[in-house]
């Protein structure tokens, strides 16, 4: 199944990102297709299934009916009822697809839960790009911790951006941004991050540490060369260099106030092979202002 496929349940935030998917798909000039996964027919009489199974099925299509009426788009959409655990529904579902989408759960008072469940077993499982989507900000972080307040719209075009080391998964991340820059005619941000955290002086000695600015230089030549090996072919006027002395997180969390969305490889530098997703994707997908896409 190519095409996009998105989580439904009827929520605010499983709607949110049934209008940024039936968008997406009209980009891409792709089919949408809308899963809703039911747990399955407990504590209903076998001869109410058939009954139970049609309504949910309305129920689908009418939350898609008003997503397109919200979108005023219109393109090729089915719908899914699928039984059976949610997490291997939309795994299923989403198997071959281009892209998966999901709603990300709003911040709660004590300010521990963001992504779902599913949503974070989803990303952590998927084997093809999933876009977590977040309700707009303001509106669900009842706390006020949650991601960075994108405020009012920037002028200008919208703004992709990417987090880049020198990664494998971040450079898939790149060239998936940079298509969807292309696509949309958004303005290519991309992000390349470094830190000094400790410098060991050499026995005997006040030890030495290059300046600043030569860190800088370094890290801005690994970002050109990082750019060439992604093969991005962009307008300079719309590819943005951004190197930055902070964490990964940090850089990308404050980079994405106002931007169309964030991409970031599964894993970068820091992880592990044993950990499906690093710890400054994780960060991005619960503190970032925008849809976060994670590639791999």
């Amino acid at each position: 199944m190519r095409g996009v496929v998105v989580g439904v349940s009827g929520s605010a935030e499983a709607e949110a990102a049934l209008d940024w998917a039936l968008t997406e798909a009209a980009s891409r000039q792709v089919p949408l297709t809308a899963v809703l996964a039911w747990t399955g027919p407990r504590g209903v009489q076998p001869s109410e299934y058939q009954d139970e199974l049609e309504r949910r099925r309305e129920d689908l299509l009418g939350l898609l009916d008003a997503s397109c009426r919200r979108t005023s788009l219109g393109l090729d959409v089915s719908a899914q009822v699928v039984e059976g655990d949610p997490t291997d529904a939309l795994l299923n579902a989403g198997e071959d697809a281009d892209l998966l989408v999901l709603g990300r759960r709003r911040r709660g008072r004590l300010g521990r839960l963001v992504l779902g469940s599913v949503s974070s077993e989803v990303v952590e499982r998927a084997e093809v790009p999933v876009t977590v989507v977040r309700v707009d900000a303001g509106a669900g972080d009842d706390d006020g911790q949650g991601g960075t307040d994108p405020g009012s719209p920037q002028e200008g075009p919208a703004r992709v951006v990417v987090g880049v080391d020198t990664s494998g998964p971040s450079v898939l991340a790149l060239q998936h941004a940079a298509e969807v820059a292309a696509r949309t005619g958004a303005v290519l941000d991309a992000v390349f991050a470094w830190q000094i955290t400790t410098l060991a002086p050499l026995p005997g000695s006040w030890g030495y540490a290059p300046p600043l600015d030569e860190y800088e230089a370094f890290a801005a030549e690994r970002l050109d060369e990082v750019i060439a090996e992604a093969g991005v072919d962009l307008p300079e006027d719309r590819l943005v260099r951004n190197v930055v002395h902070r964490s990964p997180a940090t850089a990308l969390i404050e980079a994405s106030a106002g931007a169309e969305r964030v991409v970031v490889g599964a894993r970068g530098l820091g992880g592990f092979d044993r950990l499906l997703l690093g710890s400054v994707s994780r960060q991005v997908l619960e503190y970032a202002s925008a849809p976060v896409t994670v590639v791999r």
